[in-house]
């Protein structure tokens, strides 16, 4: 049985005091909101983002990234510092398998949007794994927004159904944050802010995933 510790939509503020656990996961939006020019991120990336990774006492850091993480799209960018990054693909790490993915529909001037019709191709390519991360919800959990109405996909929670995995963590609707259970299978969004991106207190998820084979 390994611990999984999920957090997503940092938005630039680095928790303190994380709970403990062998895998720490990040679901995307990590760059402050301040300023979303990819130079900026960059350098935010390597001052602040690495470091803090570097600090933390879980034996295992994965990240993905979010649709405000904009240096993350550019095609001469590269990940450093101890965290695995996962863009569209996949990791096994101490018997659990990983797979991260950032996209999200409806907003077209983001980063890491994509049309139901991409995210179809893009979500039906996500092969059976223990943890599936991603930065957007599945239509129907953890998608309701504060105005009225839901914003997740339709092609993850299509996935979800033909696949399910044991668990999966998302942001990106910061005022649905919760946790829900589907049969064998645990879906919760894990964001660190609120609609007003206030830091919320006790965000993150903390979960027990045991090693399928």
């Amino acid at each position: 049985m390994s611990r999984v510790v999920a957090i997503a939509d940092l938005h630039g503020n680095l928790p303190a005091g994380l709970p403990g656990g062998d895998v720490l996961v990040i679901a995307g939006d990590v760059c402050p909101l301040a300023d979303h020019d990819p130079e900026f991120q960059a350098g935010w990336l390597e001052r602040e983002l690495y470091p803090w990774m570097a600090s933390l006492p879980h034996e295992v850091v994965i990240w993905i990234a979010g649709n405000h993480d904009f240096v993350c799209e550019l095609p001469k960018w590269e990940p450093a510092g101890r965290g695995h990054y996962l863009r569209d693909s996949r990791i096994e790490l101490g018997g659990l398998s990983f797979y991260g993915t950032p996209w999200v529909p409806h907003l077209p001037r983001w980063a890491f949007h994509a049309g139901e019709e991409q995210l179809a191709s893009r979500m039906a390519a996500i092969p059976e794994v223990d943890v599936l991360i991603s930065h957007g919800p599945p239509l129907g959990t953890g998608d309701r927004l504060a105005r009225g109405g839901r914003a997740g996909s339709t092609a993850l929670r299509t996935r979800l159904e033909e696949a399910p995995p044991q668990l999966c963590v998302f942001g990106h609707i910061h005022e649905d944050h919760g946790r829900w259970q589907q049969g064998a299978m645990t879906l919760a969004n894990v964001a660190h802010v609120d609609a007003d991106y206030r830091v919320r207190p006790n965000a993150v998820g903390v979960f027990e995933v045991k090693p399928s084979r």
